[in-house]
C-alpha cells in the first residue's frame, strides 16, 4: 500500500472510503452514475449505515496513484504465466504490438493541455495508448498511455521490458523501421512484421520480383533510423548486420503483402504458415474492440489526469481478469464437451468458447466477493456463469476492421444515465 499512495500520510486515518475499499470500488466496472454505484457497493460490504459521496470518492481517489493498478495488473499475469501452461505456436508466446487513440472528455481544459488535441469537425482531446497483447491467451502484458505526442514505436519499446527470447512479436505497417527491426533484435525477440510500399528498396525490389521468399541483410540503418537507435543508447559501432527473411503473403482479395520475419529457418517455418500466423495478429484489434465497446475503456469517472490514468490501467485489470476466469472456464468447458461427445457418439458441428460479452456482465458485484471472501465457491460460482450461453467458434469467419465514428465522444461518468 505505502507505495501505491500519493503522499505518505495518505490513507492513514479512517475514512469511509479507505484505499482496500477504493480499489474494490474502481475494479467493479462501473456503469451507472457514481452516487449510484457508490451507494451499491457500501450496501455489498454490509455497511448499511453508511453513506459515501461522489466528493468523498474524489477526495480518496487523488490520495491514490495509478500505479496501484499496475502492480495488480502484474502481479495477475505473473501469477497466470508462472501457474498454468500457456498457448503457444512452435514454442512461441505470440505477441501483439499495437497502438490505438482514446477519447478523453471533452469538457476539461487540463486533458486538453495535458494529453493534446485532435481537431475533425471539433476539438477533441486524445490520449495515445498502446498494448502489448498475448494473442493466444487474450492477456495484456503490458499498455501505456501517453500524450498525443508520443510515438507508438517508442511506446512499443517500452513493452520490451516485458518480453523475452521465448517471445515472437507480430506487427502491423506502421512499425516498419530498421531501427525497430534493431532494437527487437537486440532485445533477442523474433518478430513478423507487415512491409509497406517503398518500405526499403531491398524490399520493394522484392515485392515486385517472382520470387516467394528471400533473405536480405538489415545493414547499419540509414541516418534517419540511427537516430532512433542513439536516442535509446545505442551507437553506430554497437550494430552488427544481422539477416531477415521477405516473404509473400496473398490475400483473399489476390493482394500481394509482404512480410518481414526473423524466423530464417525454412524448413521450421515454411512459407505456407505465415498468412495465418500474421493474421493472427488480429486478436489485438478485437481486444481493442472489446476494451472500447464492452469494458468502455473511454467512459471515464472523473476529469483530471490522475482520474483518467486510474480507469485505464483499471480497465487493463479488469480485462485480464476476465481473460483470466475464461481460460478456466473454457478448460471446463471443454472437458464437459468432450464427455458428452463420448457418451452420446455425436460431434458437435462447432467448438464453442465463453461469450465475452455477456461474461464481462457477470463479474460485476462478483469480483468483489472474491477478493473479499476466502471461500472458493464465488470463484466456481462466475466459473458456472461463464460457461452459459456460449458461441460457437466459425473457422474462416471475416471481420472487416469498423470504421472509426469521427464524432463519437465519450462522456464523464457522472453525467451518465442511472439505469
Amino acid at each position: 500500500m505505502r507505495d501505491n499512495r500519493v503522499l505518505s500520510k495518505n490513507f492513514t486515518r479512517k475514512r469511509k472510503l479507505p484505499f482496500t475499499s477504493l480499489i474494490l470500488f474502481m475494479m467493479n466496472i462501473i456503469k451507472q452514475t457514481i452516487q449510484k454505484e457508490l451507494t451499491r457497493f457500501i450496501k455489498m460490504l454490509d455497511n448499511k449505515n453508511s453513506n459515501v459521496s461522489k466528493s468523498a470518492f474524489s477526495q480518496s481517489r487523488v490520495k491514490l496513484k495509478p500505479e496501484a493498478f499496475i502492480e495488480l495488473n502484474n502481479c495477475l499475469t505473473e501469477e497466470f504465466y508462472t501457474d498454468n501452461v500457456i498457448k503457444k505456436w512452435k514454442g512461441f508466446r505470440l505477441v501483439g504490438i499495437d497502438g490505438s487513440k482514446l477519447i478523453l472528455p471533452t469538457n476539461s481544459d487540463e486533458l486538453m493541455k495535458k494529453f493534446g488535441t485532435l481537431s475533425s469537425g471539433m476539438i477533441i482531446p486524445q490520449a495515445q495508448i498502446s498494448s502489448c497483447f498475448d494473442l493466444l491467451n487474450e492477456i495484456i502484458i503490458d499498455s501505456q498511455l501517453e500524450t498525443l505526442q508520443v510515438n507508438e514505436m517508442n511506446q512499443a519499446i517500452r513493452h520490451f521490458d516485458h518480453l523475452s527470447q521465448g517471445d515472437l512479436v507480430i506487427t502491423d505497417r506502421g512499425y516498419a523501421a530498421t531501427w525497430f527491426y534493431y532494437m527487437q533484435k537486440i532485445n533477442e525477440v523474433n518478430f513478423v512484421n507487415r512491409v509497406p510500399k517503398n518500405f526499403r528498396k531491398d524490399a520493394e525490389d522484392f515485392r515486385v520480383s517472382d520470387d516467394d521468399e528471400k533473405i536480405i541483410e538489415i545493414n547499419i540503418p540509414p541516418q534517419k533510423s540511427r537516430y532512433g537507435l542513439q536516442r535509446h543508447g545505442f551507437t553506430k559501432k554497437q550494430l552488427e548486420p544481422f539477416k531477415v527473411r521477405l516473404v509473400k503473403v496473398i490475400l483473399d482479395d489476390g493482394e500481394v503483402e509482404v512480410l518481414a520475419t526473423t524466423l530464417i529457418d525454412k524448413e521450421k517455418y515454411p512459407i505456407e504458415i505465415f498468412k495465418e500466423l500474421y493474421f493472427m495478429r488480429w486478436g489485438i484489434e478485437i481486444n481493442y474492440d472489446h476494451l472500447k465497446s464492452n469494458i468502455n475503456v473511454e467512459e471515464f469517472t472523473g476529469l483530471s489526469e490522475i482520474a483518467i490514468r486510474q480507469d485505464f490501467y483499471a480497465s487493463m485489470f479488469i480485462n485480464n481478469l476476465q481473460s483470466v476466469i475464461a481460460l478456466d472456464s473454457q478448460e471446463e468447458m471443454d472437458e464437459e464437451n468432450k464427455e458428452k461427445e463420448k457418451a452420446t457418439g455425436k460431434k458437435r458441428k462447432y467448438d464453442y468458447k465463453v461469450n465475452k460479452n455477456l461474461s464481462l456482465g457477470y463479474m460485476k458485484d462478483k469480483i468483489i466477493d472474491i477478493f473479499i471472501s476466502n471461500s472458493p465457491r464465488y470463484y466456481d460460482e462466475i466459473i458456472k456463469l461463464f460457461k452459459t450461453n456460449p458461441v460457437p467458434i466459425r473457422k474462416g469467419r471475416k471481420n472487416p476492421r469498423k470504421s472509426q465514428d469521427s464524432n463519437r465522444r465519450k462522456h464523464f461518468m457522472n453525467r451518465k444515465r442511472a439505469v
